[in-house]
């Protein structure tokens, strides 16, 4: 007869790289109002103190203190291998736009050389679990091309390969959420705004909250891939 995941009694740290971003602020922002875990540390370009959500901070359980900020040149990732070693979870939620990003180059930076390299990071720090935001329809294999009419092609190959990049590392857990259509408020892109008359959106608190809630049971090894809204809703409906 088949047992029930159960969660994990101990504090655990955490890595979060993206913190600035929609879901990436929806992550530290569960991590500090959970008491399973004791530290925290972010890894972005920016700092994230005015974009975590305000009604994270207001919950009794709110812990401020458990979050360390490290506020870097992402090209410089590597000098930061210290805050992997050891770490119970690693959550990358990087993410960026062509239009954001300046060139398909730099949009490949991004969303594939700089996730690769944090799994690398992981991996050398002896991280247990790399759980990574990826994207509904990512296909490593996809036939894409950098010129903008195709970029729709090249957004769904990079997530592609990023998900092969982490999952080549073969640490003990890797967890790939594929979300659908983002719901990020004010925050939304071009694109998300009109698509968003025309399909179903996933609310990026979700996301973010299925995130924290998988990487606090004790699952099993290996990958697991989570892709359709309806699965990540009722993740991040799951008590903590």
């Amino acid at each position: 007869m088949g047992t029930s995941c159960s969660v994990i009694p101990i504090k655990m740290k955490a890595v979060v790289l993206g913190g600035s971003g929609a879901i990436g602020k929806e992550i530290i922002g569960e991590l500090l109002t959970s008491d399973k875990w004791s530290s925290i540390i972010s890894i972005s370009r920016s700092p994230i103190d005015s974009k975590i959500p305000e009604d994270c901070k207001t919950q009794p359980t709110y812990k401020r203190e458990k979050l360390q900020q490290r506020v870097i040149d992402l090209d410089h990732m590597n000098t930061q291998s210290d805050a992997f070693k050891d770490a119970d979870a690693v959550f990358c939620a990087l993410g960026t736009t062509r239009a954001q990003a300046g060139s398909a180059e730099q949009f490949k930076k991004v969303d594939f050389e700089y996730v690769k390299t944090a799994a690398e990071l992981a991996k050398a720090g002896g991280a247990r679990h790399f759980s990574l935001v990826s994207s509904k329809g990512a296909n490593a294999s996809v036939p894409a091309s950098d010129l903008g009419l195709f970029h729709g092609l090249l957004y769904m190959k990079t997530k592609g390969l990023a998900e092969e990049a982490v999952k080549s590392q073969g640490m003990p857990r890797t967890s790939i959420f594929r979300p659908g259509l983002l719901d990020r408020g004010d925050l939304a892109r071009g694109t998300e705004k009109w698509a968003s008359y025309l399909f179903r959106k996933i609310d990026v608190r979700h996301v973010g909250q299925a995130c924290v809630r998988e990487a606090e049971k004790r699952g099993e090894d290996g990958v697991k891939l989570f892709e359709g809204d309806d699965l990540i809703r009722s993740m991040a409906a799951q008590q903590q």
